[in-house]
């Protein structure tokens, strides 16, 4: 993040991450102390952070001069303030510059942004450097990033999903709703499910493939690159799905390639399997094609203790976030800030723990190598994930009851209405209502009328409203 901002621009978000993950008054003395400058500089960046912002998004407030305080509007998270950062810094407007192929020199950007030769040359060295860790490089007569293909449209995605949605909708020639179109024609043929912000980031990932189709730069495949590619387009079957959406942006037809990387660029995004065979599938593909990275991530999600139900889901997952690093091969650490003295991070499992067992599987063949040179980043995602899913496995350790009505909803909700009265949800949750029998997602069924259908999970049949022998049925099977 450091190469991305200004000197002066990263303190500032360094302190607006200390103030606001403490949520409460910091001194002044120890706000100074922790970014290591005066407290006159301090008063000065709490001036330019103050009129950066608006006063309806966000203001650090001074109390008695001698403490200071952040309060934000309700929509105003960290994710935004990030954005809004990245989203006016010089590295931003260059990315973009080069991304439109505007081929700006020093002088003439210099000019555009009303700032001295000197300083654009300081802060194209910067972006330069962090270029180099991601295997690129940044021409500047006239300013361009060179490299791998894939690298590139790695390091734009990066950038301008982090900027996002300050940035707004940066590809004006190509409509965002069609984008969706082919999306949700996507999820249908997976088997998957986008949240409104997945889909939003993976149709920036989209909008840079079709970007750099249109301004003719191909991809340039490795070997290794295109077996692996010839795998996924034979087991997912690639050929069949529909790029007729995006086609016709193109005025052409997208190369099979170029239909691989959009498909595969799924995967830089969160995302669920709609369907136990969408997950099935992914998981035979490790198991076949990469049993060492898929015994891997088994292990992995073996620290976090979570039950069978979930551990496919938590594999996948990290199946996933490892499948990028097959793309791009090295990823340093772009635009992440760590998120200071924020204490509500998760932390049920030691990360030395997690780091330990990276380190041994990254041992187990070629095809894990990438861990150690990635482990800067790959370490805290890793860490987040299984400490979550560890917590989500508690929550299991509750009674999921699913209740059935003969007389249809509004009995159903009076049931767990009359459950909620005598029953605590530190013992038991209600799972989803649908009425089917033969997916069974719960530990008990409490129904108002015998069920004739044979069932793998125990049934109660209680009265309805029910009596309190039937709330004693329940005590029991809970103890």
């Amino acid at each position: 993040m450091q190469k991305i901002l200004t000197k002066s621009d990263y303190r500032q978000l360094r302190l607006i991450s200390l103030l606001f993950f403490k949520n409460e008054y910091v001194s002044k003395k120890e706000a100074a102390n922790y970014l290591e400058i005066s407290e006159l500089t301090l008063n000065k960046d709490i001036t330019g952070i103050n009129n950066f912002f608006s006063e309806e998004t966000l203001e650090i407030q001074t109390y008695k001069a001698k403490w200071i305080f952040l309060s934000r509007d309700n929509k105003t998270n960290f994710s935004l303030i990030t954005a809004t950062m990245i989203y006016n810094s010089q590295a931003y407007r260059i990315a973009l510059s080069t991304l439109n192929e505007d081929k700006e020199t020093p002088t003439s950007f210099a000019n555009k942004e009303y700032i001295s030769k000197s300083l654009i040359y300081n802060k194209l060295e910067e972006l330069d450097n962090l270029l180099a860790e991601n295997r690129l490089i940044l021409n500047k007569t006239p300013i361009e990033i060179l490299g791998n293909e894939l690298s590139i449209r790695f390091f734009y995605f990066h950038i301008f999903d982090r900027s996002n949605p300050r940035s707004g909708w940066l590809f004006k020639e190509i409509p965002r709703e069609q984008i969706y179109t082919y999306i949700y024609k996507m999820e249908k043929f997976l088997g998957v499910r986008l949240s409104p912000i997945a889909k939003n980031d993976y149709a920036i990932a989209i909008g840079i493939h079709l970007k750099r189709i249109q301004t003719n730069h191909p991809l340039d495949l490795t070997e290794k690159q295109l077996i692996y590619w010839q795998q996924i387009i034979h087991f997912f079957e690639i050929e069949k799905m529909d790029f007729t959406d995006l086609e016709s942006l193109l005025s052409q037809k997208i190369t099979l390639n170029e239909r691989s990387i959009i498909y595969l660029s799924l995967f830089l995004v969160s995302f669920t399997y709609s369907k136990t065979e969408s997950l099935n599938r992914i998981l035979n593909y490790y198991k076949t094609f990469r049993p060492m990275r898929y015994k891997a991530a088994e292990e992995l999600v073996g620290l976090s203790n979570v039950d069978e139900k979930d551990s496919k889901f938590v594999t996948a997952n990290l199946l996933s976030f490892f499948g990028k690093y097959t793309l791009v091969g090295k990823t340093a650490y772009i635009l992440e800030i760590e998120e200071y003295e924020n204490k509500n991070k998760i932390n049920q499992i030691d990360e030395q723990k997690i780091e330990k067992k990276l380190l041994e599987v990254s041992t187990y063949s070629k095809d894990l190598e990438f861990i150690r040179e990635n482990m800067k980043a790959i370490l805290p995602y890793v860490h987040e994930l299984l400490n979550i899913s560890s917590l989500l496995s508690q929550q299991h350790e509750k009674l999921h009851l699913k209740v059935i009505s003969k007389h249809g909803y509004m009995w159903e909700e009076l049931l767990r209405y009359q459950i909620r009265q005598n029953f605590s949800e530190e013992y038991l949750v209600f799972s989803n209502n649908n009425n089917v029998l033969d997916d069974i997602d719960c530990d008990l069924i409490i129904t108002d009328f015998p069920i004739s259908e044979k069932t793998s999970v125990e049934i109660l049949t209680w009265n309805s409203p029910p009596t309190n022998l039937d709330f004693e049925m329940l005590r029991n099977f809970i103890k």
